[in-house]
């Protein structure tokens, strides 16, 4: 609709250079917001690759036994020798690391020595500084499975079964972060013996981020 004045809704002429200057500094605006957040993405690609990688598990559970997979190598937390051992002579990996406390020093030694009179390499052993700290074993577990895959053990799972809630919570989000399965091994506990009925006991696959 021209107006009298021969401009489109009788607007001013200088209302229409400002709308035009307008469009151009939002139009360069766009470009220069466009541009900074493709340079904050490429700098921080990782860092946004591993946000949707992780803290979504849609392939957690589901195999109920996963004992029949052969493992290469295996990462442990560890509290007591027996549960551990028996998953060694189950899958029978042929690289392991341990993850223990001072306190459970002990029992990470005893499997050492199992894991040796069945041949399976021992990469080593780590003990936790803070068993309260989730970031420290979550570091070393990262180590641990970067260390079998450079050896060219790839199929490497994390079980988690051992040790304190946060140094499984730990070894779990190095597996995530990894791409390596995370085991649980369940079984009843014998009262009598006071220790866990490994004749119940099922290994399970509680997520493989392998599957996405």
């Amino acid at each position: 609709m021209i107006g009298d004045n021969g401009q489109l809704f009788g607007w001013s002429e200088q209302t229409w250079l400002w709308l035009g200057q307008l469009g151009t500094l939002s139009g360069n605006l766009m470009v220069v917001l466009s541009f900074t957040g493709a340079v904050y993405a490429w700098l921080r690609r990782d860092a946004i690759r591993l946000w949707f990688r992780t803290n979504r598990f849609p392939q957690a559970g589901g195999q109920t036994d996963a004992s029949s997979e052969q493992w290469q190598g295996i990462v442990f937390t560890v509290s007591r020798p027996d549960v551990s051992s028996w998953v060694m002579s189950r899958i029978k990996p042929r690289a392991v690391a341990f993850l223990a406390t001072q306190a459970s020093r002990h029992a990470s030694d005893e499997l050492v020595r199992q894991a040796n009179k069945q041949h399976i390499e021992v990469i080593g052993q780590y003990f936790i500084g803070n068993p309260d700290d989730p970031a420290e074993i979550r570091e070393q577990t990262t180590f641990f499975i970067g260390k079998m895959r450079s050896m060219g053990y790839d199929k490497v799972a994390v079980d988690i079964t051992g040790g304190k809630t946060t140094m499984s919570i730990g070894a779990f989000m190095a597996a995530e972060e990894s791409g390596a399965p995370s085991l649980y091994v369940s079984a009843e506990y014998d009262k009598q013996l006071k220790k866990p009925d490994t004749t119940s006991a099922r290994i399970r696959c509680i997520s493989d981020p392998r599957r996405l």
